[in-house]
């Protein structure tokens, strides 16, 4: 069994905080600290997921998912 991409696993618990209303901002080192990772790759990971279009910043800390990538978690 693979083991789940971190990256993965922080696009689920962002899910799971926001549910249905993906519209939601969470603050983005809340859900790092609940997955495990520290501030630097915090940062790292959400510009590469943001990049990739599965999330949106709001502001310096906060993001949600787009309505691409609820899809595809919800599966």
């Amino acid at each position: 069994m693979s083991e789940e991409r971190i990256g993965d696993k922080f696009l689920r618990k962002l899910y799971e905080k926001t549910g249905s209303n993906g519209t939601v901002n969470i603050d983005r080192a809340e859900i790092g600290k609940e997955i495990g990772i520290i501030d630097v790759q915090i940062d790292n990971l959400v510009d590469e997921l943001t990049s990739e279009g599965y999330i949106k910043k709001v502001g310096r800390t906060n993001v949600y998912l787009t309505n691409d990538v609820r899809k595809r978690v919800e599966i």
